[in-house]
């Protein structure tokens, strides 16, 4: 596994988010409500995937939902359903992963394809200089914050163990993620039973203001 930068304590993860993506760590775990919501509507005589198409479904849909109201706008690339920052080269997409804010870097569920590959390479190729890349070794990036790149809303539920994080990965190695560059955990292992009973306002709930496109 690389050496990435992770933020994992809940004042550096709030400052993170604020910095770069004009989110806080409450606005991502609605999503992640979300998509634990849209899993439990599978039933017995779902498709077996049901409950996989659902997080994944809803777990772009919310993105989107959040991010655009803030400006950022659709973006579609080589089959990737992303939203993209309305200045940067800095695009979000959602993935379901194995299990996330771990010791161990996340796995695709669904593992990823040619044409991620090649998006996640364009995408992060541009956060090094040539001298800094070795293809024999992981990439990692230099000191200061990293604010393009294709990013990985990932989320993991196993049983009642939910953790979730959003990830820069360097690039996609036998169809899976290779290395991750910046890792920021938002759901962390033993936090979701509190996280699922906490009540009060929604103030921070994705804001579902429709957003009107002309179709193509």
């Amino acid at each position: 596994m690389g050496l990435a930068r992770i933020y994992n304590e809940e004042w550096t993860v709030d400052a993170r988010l604020s910095e770069t993506f004009g989110v806080t760590r409450d606005q991502l775990i609605q999503i992640v409500k979300e998509v634990v919501g849209a899993r439990a509507d599978a039933v017995d005589n779902d498709p077996i995937s049901a409950a996989g198409q659902f997080a994944y479904i809803h777990g772009t849909r919310n993105v989107r939902a959040l991010f655009r109201t803030r400006g950022w706008s659709l973006c579609r690339k080589d089959n990737i359903e992303l939203v993209r920052h309305p200045e940067r080269d800095l695009t979000i997409t959602y993935q379901s992963v194995d299990l996330a804010a771990s010791d161990q870097s996340p796995m695709a569920i669904s593992g990823k394809g040619a044409g991620a590959e090649r998006a996640i390479d364009e995408a992060q190729l541009s956060l090094f200089k040539p001298e800094e890349i070795e293809p024999a070794s992981p990439r990692s990036a230099a000191t200061g914050p990293i604010n393009t790149g294709m990013w990985f809303f990932c989320v993991s539920v196993v049983g009642d163990d939910v953790r979730a994080e959003l990830s820069l990965p360097s690039g996609v190695s036998s169809g899976n993620f290779k290395d991750f560059i910046e890792r920021i955990f938002i759901v962390k292992k033993g936090e979701w039973e509190n996280i699922r009973l906490r009540t009060g306002d929604d103030s921070d709930a994705v804001d579902f203001e429709p957003v009107v496109v002309r179709k193509q």
